[in-house]
């Protein structure tokens, strides 16, 4: 297979793949699938990019967001480390800056039983040490006098979600991705002989493509079910809201139990984020938000001092075991999926563009994706209502 330049359109006989979902984790397999030589076509039923990846705060927080070692721990450290070197060739490419912004995450901890879980992950933990109250203070001098001490991450960095976005937008369009925006895919087209799924369903007809890669986040399930797959998902809604200060306050992300505030480089902070089941309800509700300032407040008391600049929610693509959806499925041939990566769909979009843009070129991954596996929650049933054509 030939390998093109990052900013060479592909040849019109080059292999081919549609990835639904215009996300940044759909954003990042279309650009590493251009990279290798695909034409691709990137689908979503709505804007580019408006769902949970331009909602999030950008935090890259594989120690900060982990509780516990294990195999997830090492993929989120993984797509960690890519995370700098493909910020920075992104933005070579495109001129525009995703905004990575190479400074750690402070875990203050301000309850006795708060410090007693983070002390306790010094005993797996990577990249990381405790610091006192005092020494917590000194790096971060408007934290609440309060602070019982806390976690020093250094390797958890940040992005701006929505200037990462643009980027990724700007690159694709570089590559000659086709990026269809208000294109909803009604269903998976499936290859009547072999039943490989080639194509993709919408208001507008069908189209087809050697490969297919779900990206669709907490939509996802919607279209594998007529297959025979139904995926555990469901959103989870996360209120944030932006506050700006005329001066800075922090240079840190500072993180405490249910609340994180982000600075930006626009003088700006994101304040999140709650964790709500409540359906496909995307409002930001007073009651919430209040509760979110309260809590950034008790960590951060000067932020009261601040200007008020907006609130939003975005829903996140939860799973019940709390890991994403990475590769193929038997019953689906030609079909893979990158879904359900919840608060991690930043972090992790470089490692998800690399593996599956390895699986589409049949090379072996880097990471072993079998906790991953859409086939741990198939069921042994045969595919019903799939349109064949």
């Amino acid at each position: 297979m030939t390998t093109v330049s990052n900013c060479t359109p592909v040849s019109p006989d080059a292999p081919s793949a549609i990835i639904v979902g215009c996300g940044v984790i759909g954003a990042a397999i279309a650009y590493e699938l251009g990279k290798a030589g695909f034409a691709c076509t990137l689908l979503d039923k709505g804007g580019w990019s408006q769902e949970a990846s331009t909602a999030a705060a950008g935090m890259l927080g594989a120690q900060v967001e982990i509780h516990q070692p294990g195999p997830f721990y090492e993929l989120c450290r993984a797509s960690q480390q890519l995370y700098r070197p493909w910020a920075e060739e992104l933005e070579a490419l495109t001129g525009i800056t995703p905004q990575y912004i190479p400074e750690g995450i402070v875990r203050a901890a301000l309850t006795e039983e708060d410090e007693t879980e983070l002390r306790s992950r010094l005993t797996w933990m990577s990249d990381a040490r405790w610091m006192s109250p005092e020494e917590m203070l000194q790096l971060e001098s408007e934290l609440t006098p309060a602070v019982r001490g806390g976690l020093l991450l250094h390797a958890d960095h940040q992005v701006h979600p929505v200037w990462l976005a643009r980027t990724l937008r700007a690159a694709l369009v570089r590559q000659g991705c086709r990026i269809r925006e208000w294109t909803p895919v009604t269903r998976l087209l499936t290859d009547s002989g072999s039943g490989r799924v080639n194509g993709v369903h919408t208001p507008e007809g069908g189209l087809t493509a050697d490969f297919v890669v779900l990206a669709a986040g907490a939509w996802s399930s919607s279209l594998t079910e007529p297959l025979g797959l139904t995926l555990p998902m469901f959103p989870v809604k996360g209120q944030c809201l932006s506050v700006r200060t005329e001066a800075p306050l922090i240079r840190s992300t500072v993180f405490t139990k249910g609340c994180y505030i982000v600075p930006k480089n626009d003088g700006s902070y994101i304040i999140g984020a709650t964790q709500e089941q409540v359906g496909f309800d995307k409002r930001a509700t007073t009651r919430v938000i209040a509760d979110l300032y309260d809590k950034a407040a008790a960590l951060l008391p000067r932020i009261a001092e601040a200007e008020f600049v907006s609130t939003w929610a975005g829903l996140r693509p939860g799973t019940e075991d709390e890991l994403p959806f990475l590769g193929a499925w038997d019953g689906a041939p030609g079909l893979l999926l990158a879904t359900g990566h919840y608060r991690n769909g930043i972090l992790l979009a470089p490692v998800t563009g690399k593996l599956i843009a390895q699986l589409v070129q049949d090379r072996p991954t880097e990471v072993d994706l079998t906790p991953y596996s859409p086939a741990r929650v198939a069921a042994p049933r045969a595919a019903a209502g799939a349109i064949t054509i």
